[in-house]
């Protein structure tokens, strides 16, 4: 009995033990941030910016590390046979989660395999015409596309894009049809709309600054402070859609307990001066959500293209 007695407190001192392990201090060694696209752009500007931060709060260095290829699918492959233990995330748009389940395939990873840990900023796109363009609102351009169905033509950053869905998503829900043109970025598309060869164009709020474009609506559930009297879709009537969501992410069966030290060293940095004064100058919303909110609003943006992008025809790659 005895030596049952002494059994049992071992076994319970072993078990305190593992539990001081999982809630102790993290990070206690160097955290290796993957950003699954090449250096240069705006969400590798924001990637970074959100490390300097983060290794200030927590005392051990974030390093991003950019690991691009098969548009941003290697680094979250990379992410979902990491070991799970919070010393390798990744720092990306949600596309690679939401949309190339839809358009590839084959997919290099299982979507199970990584743990969302939470939003940190939202790209926002916007519909925008050149100045001197006779379209003057929503209203003109959807009244337009109604009396010349699949006359209209606007150009995109890509073929299954979260702005090319999004102007699939206006179209399935209003009954109109615009001519779609894709572009491998914002960048070779905005001189195409400035000399008019489009009728109008989706591009990124954060693509369109100092450019000489009237934006008739923002994409978002809120007003873009980089323009401010340009109206969300929803106050004009029309459907909402979605930004372009970009966060933290982890391999799962990561320790709850990292999860969360993880998670509030996000909130800290998205709270922070310095990262918010980086994101208005890339013209791009800081926008927190914890775990919980941010997997339900990818799995609610996951259902709605898995209805979507078979009915726009996609071929897959």
């Amino acid at each position: 009995m005895i030596i049952g007695k002494i059994v049992g407190i071992a076994a319970a001192a072993l078990l305190l033990a593992g539990a001081g392990w999982a809630q102790g201090p993290y990070p206690a060694r160097q955290v290796e941030l993957i950003l699954p696209y090449a250096a240069g752009g705006g969400v590798d500007a924001m990637g970074r910016a959100f490390a300097r931060e983060a290794s200030k709060i927590a005392g051990a260095p974030f390093v991003l590390v950019n690991r691009d290829g098969a548009a941003g699918m290697l680094g979250f492959a990379a992410l979902a046979n990491a070991a799970p233990d919070g010393y390798t995330l990744v720092f990306s748009p949600a596309s690679p989660l939401v949309i190339t389940p839809y358009v590839v395939r084959s997919m290099p990873f299982k979507v199970e395999r990584i743990e969302p840990v939470c939003q940190v900023f939202e790209n926002v796109f916007s519909i925008a015409v050149r100045q001197e363009s006779p379209i003057k609102s929503m209203e003109d351009l959807v009244a337009r596309a109604r009396a010349n169905p699949g006359k209209l033509s606007y150009g995109h950053a890509g073929a299954g894009t979260a702005p090319h869905l999004s102007v699939g998503s206006i179209e399935k829900t209003l009954g109109i049809k615009f001519n779609q043109i894709p572009y491998r970025g914002d960048g070779p598309m905005l001189p195409q709309l400035l000399g008019g060869e489009l009728d109008f164009g989706v591009p990124a709020i954060s693509s369109i600054v100092g450019k000489n474009l009237r934006v008739l609506a923002v994409m978002s559930e809120k007003r873009h402070p980089g323009v401010p009297d340009a109206p969300i879709l929803a106050q004009l009537g029309y459907p909402p859609v979605e930004p372009g969501l970009n966060g933290v992410y982890a391999a799962a069966g990561t320790p709850r307990a990292v999860i969360d030290q993880v998670q509030a060293i996000c909130q800290k940095v998205v709270e922070s001066e310095d990262f918010r004064k980086t994101a208005q100058t890339l013209q791009q919303a800081p926008a927190y959500l914890p775990g919980a909110q941010f997997k339900a609003r990818l799995e609610r943006v996951s259902r709605n293209h898995a209805e979507l992008i078979p009915a726009m025809n996609l071929e897959k790659n």
